[in-house]
This record gives structure tokens, sequence and C-alpha cells, in this order.
């Protein structure tokens, strides 16, 4: 147990969350501490599955959908998620410099990625109150409608787990050593 919350495996969950589990342990070789974190609650787990698969609809080619999965992970300091996607950016050929960049808040070099890593960040960052010049800002560096509202899909993801993650403290997997990360601390808990 951590902070309250059980790491569920297919045996302890409610059934509706054994079913998910046994799924992913079935498509990844085993099931991440947060997918069982979730299994508590059948909803959540549920909810966060079914949104990681749209988020795989999204318009946005694999790198940027890591690269804005990073840039929000960053602003809702997840220590666990920002280790997790660091080790699936790579996967998608997303390249050290730029997902060291990510990770440390600083400019990347792809003009067009970094406009897509600074309108993620602010997206999250302002809850959504974006100016018209910023989202003009994202449309002239390649981007349509359709992207600026398939953020909200990537963001509503990253919600469900990196708030989960703040809450339970979810311990890393073993595939995310080497990816440590410290966040700022720009956030605290709340009193």
């Amino acid at each position: 147990m951590i902070n309250g919350f059980t790491l569920h495996d297919a045996s302890t969950a409610a059934p509706a969350s054994a079913d998910i589990l046994n799924g992913v342990q079935k498509a990844w070789g085993f099931v991440p501490n947060l997918h069982r974190v979730l299994a508590e609650s059948p909803a959540a787990l549920e909810a966060y599955n079914t949104l990681w698969d749209i988020a795989e609809k999204t318009g946005f080619a694999p790198q940027e959908r890591n690269i804005a999965y990073l840039a929000i992970i960053y602003e809702n300091e997840c220590t666990y998620c920002m280790a997790g996607h660091t080790n699936l950016s790579r996967m998608a050929k997303v390249d050290d410099d730029t997902i060291a960049a990510v990770r440390e808040g600083r400019p990347i070099a792809d003009p067009k990625l970094e406009a897509l890593r600074q309108f993620a960040a602010k997206i999250t960052r302002q809850r959504g109150f974006v100016s018209e010049a910023d989202v003009a800002a994202f449309r002239a560096a390649g981007y349509d409608n359709r992207a600026v509202l398939d953020l909200l899909v990537l963001g509503a993801t990253k919600l469900i787990s990196n708030y989960t993650n703040h809450l339970a403290q979810t311990p890393n997997d073993s595939f995310m050593k080497g990816a440590e990360w410290t966040a700022p601390g720009k956030l605290r808990p709340a009193a």
C-alpha cells in the first residue's frame, strides 16, 4: 500500500478492473503501477485506458504526441509519468536532445515541435485560457484547430494519470530505470 492506495493485480482488483489489467498485461507484457493503482476504481481505470487508446487516434504523429505528453507532464510535475514517457518517447524515435529539453522546460530546436511544446504547456498551465495570439502562433507553426482540440485529449489523458500519481505517490516501474526525473517544484500540495 502506498499513501493509502493498493497496487492491485488481477487477483485483488474488482472483476471489471481485472479484465482491463489482463488486457494491459497481454498488450504490454507487464502491468504498470499506474494501472495497478487505478484498478481500485474500475471507472477510473477504464477512463484512462480508453483515453489512452483515443489519444493514439489524434492527428499527431507519434513523435509529436510524445513531445506534447512530455510538455503536459512537465507542467503537472508528474515524476512517474516523466520517467515513463521519457522511455516511451525514445521508443517513438524522439531524439535525446529534444527529450532533455522538454524535461528541463527549455526550447527545442525544431520550430514546429517547439510551437507544439509551448502550446501544450500553456494550455496545461493556464487550464485552457490562452489568447487568440497563442492560438494563432500555434496555427502559424503548421497546426490546425483539430490539433488544438487533440491537445485536450492528450491533456485529459495525462490529467488522470498525473493526478493519480500525485495522490498515490505511485512508485516507478522497472522499465523507467535511468529515466528518473526531479520536478521543478513549482507546484505545492494544498494546505
